[in-house]
């Protein structure tokens, strides 16, 4: 027993030790509850995290009281934990049979020759699945190509006209506005446009060059001129310390890599994301058609280039060639809560606003899922900050005892098992499929983590040595200590709830699942 797992349960059983004096009854020697109630507190109670601010609410299922509570009607910034609400406010109001549709419409004629005389229209509806990064045997070329092979099929060999990509099924703002600024250029800041391809990122790998002071290798994919790239990383001696970054502007895709790479050394992997998600699919598109033996005598182009009128225009007497439908929300919410996907959980957030409210916006969608919260009894709804949908932005704010609330609903539901496999597993996949990963904790704990600069989070559902299963949401903001520290704090709390078992003769209060 630790130092300051004693001092905890000191401190409990002096407690306890009161109020039985209150009554005129023998103290109370402390049970497994209560000696599982201390060593979770001494483990907040660490002097290294004296600074930080942490709060939780465990409950076991069912219960009507918490378990444990601890700051758990504080606002707290949740980090990725924000996914919860967006992904659990999205499987309930969609259903986790809900497919996206992406229809790709002609305007014009389609001759005896097979020449397309007019234009390709892609309308986004918010899919955020055209892409192959996180689906088995598919990439984003295949997807394009069988939209190719659609085109094909209605006879096409050529096209007189122009690849429209239209965003319009959402409004303009592709990223929240309270997103750190110096963050934009990142894969995990990708703007959020009802039309995006691969995640609206590209890849960039960089290579040692031939000899010390030469500039690195830079090979990018997919291989599109629609990113410009200024490679000013260079190579040092062997066992120097490689340090790369880069930088996109605001309002474009020019992108400056720099840095240096020692040479001999490991290969640098990593991804940005594209201005104007919309004209990137239609340049991709445009790109395969081309490539695939259809050639296109236009451009590709947003919709957005041309006046409402214009675009009427446009859409007014065209005909749909072919719909691309996703995958099942079911598997799409696996890839926003087991890796923690950023990109997938604002369009989800941005999908509800436009089919609940009429408006495809971060903040149409923040109010669905608010409405949502109300009509499952969750606590004191407005007070909550819910800026985007992904828990990137630091203006977010929830309690614990609201995340908690939340998760305990969705275990009442009966399609509960789908969500419940969408959550990284401890010790075998996702975010925390690194962490926990001996038994008994391993294959048992089921949550979605959160991290964003000084804010750790985690919530979800875990096992006990008892077979009761346990709610759990636990949150840490404003630490200085490395996130590794933290992580290892919150593990413990876990770990020691798994490894829980009661004593002979003891029967406490406690749902079974």
């Amino acid at each position: 027993m630790t130092k300051w797992k004693k001092t905890a349960l000191i401190f409990l059983s002096l407690i306890l030790a009161h109020c039985a004096m209150m009554r005129k009854t023998a103290p109370v020697r402390p049970d497994a509850e209560s000696e599982l109630k201390a060593e979770i507190l001494s483990h907040v109670a660490a002097p290294e995290t004296q600074n930080a601010f942490w709060g939780m609410e465990i409950r076991r299922l069912g219960a009507t009281e918490p378990f444990l509570a601890l700051n758990e009607g504080r606002n707290f910034m949740p980090a990725s934990n924000m996914k919860l609400y967006t992904t659990s406010a999205a499987f309930c109001l969609l259903g986790k049979d809900f497919r996206f549709e992406t229809p790709i419409s002609h305007t014009g004629e389609i001759d005896k020759d097979g020449v397309l005389r007019g234009d390709v229209i892609i309308y986004g509806k918010g899919d955020p699945s055209i892409s192959g990064r996180y689906r088995k045997g598919i990439t984003t070329d295949s997807i394009m190509k069988d939209w190719v092979a659609a085109l094909r099929k209605k006879g096409i060999k050529s096209i007189e006209g122009n690849i429209f990509g239209d965003d319009d099924y959402f409004v303009d703002n592709d990223i929240a506005g309270s997103w750190e600024y110096d963050e934009l250029s990142y894969w995990y800041a990708a703007p959020s446009s009802a039309l995006s391809i691969n995640d609206n990122l590209y890849d960039m790998t960089i290579y040692p060059g031939a000899a010390v002071g030469t500039r690195a290798r830079l090979v990018t994919a997919p291989p599109i001129d629609y990113v410009t790239f200024q490679n000013d990383v260079i190579t040092t001696v062997a066992g120097a310390r490689r340090h790369i970054d880069f930088r996109r502007g605001v309002d474009n895709n020019n992108v400056r890599i720099f840095g240096h790479i020692p040479i001999g050394g490991r290969r640098w992997r990593d991804r940005g994301c594209v201005f104007n998600p919309t004209l990137y699919t239609a340049t991709l598109f445009q790109e395969s058609l081309t490539s695939e033996g259809i050639s296109v005598s236009g451009r590709a182009y947003d919709l957005d280039t041309f006046s409402d009128a214009e675009k009427e225009i446009l859409r007014r007497d065209d005909r749909v060639l072919y719909v691309h439908v996703s995958p099942p929300l079911s598997d799409i919410i696996k890839i926003v809560n087991k890796p923690s996907q950023n990109f997938y959980a604002d369009m989800f957030l941005k999908t509800l606003g436009r089919r609940f409210r009429g408006k495809g916006s971060f903040e149409s969608g923040a109010l669905v899922v608010k409405d949502f919260l109300k009509n499952i009894g969750a606590p004191d709804v407005e007070s909550i900050r819910m800026n985007d949908g992904s828990g990137l932005s630091r203006c977010d704010l929830v309690q614990p005892r609201q995340t908690q609330h939340l998760l305990q609903y969705m275990a009442t539901r009966p399609d509960f098992e789908a969500f419940y496999d969408s959550l990284a597993i401890a010790g075998i996949d996702g975010t925390i499929g690194g962490r926990m990963n001996e038994p008994p904790a391993k294959n048992n704990v089921h949550a979605k983590t959160g991290f964003i600069g000084n804010v750790r989070s985690l919530s979800g559902y875990l096992d006990d040595q008892n077979g009761d299963r346990w709610v759990f949401s636990i949150m840490c903001n404003q630490y200085t200590i490395p996130v590794s520290r933290v992580d290892h704090i919150i593990d413990n709390i876990c770990q020691a709830l798994v490894r829980f078992k009661t004593s002979a003769g003891e029967s406490p209060t406690r749902a079974r699942h």
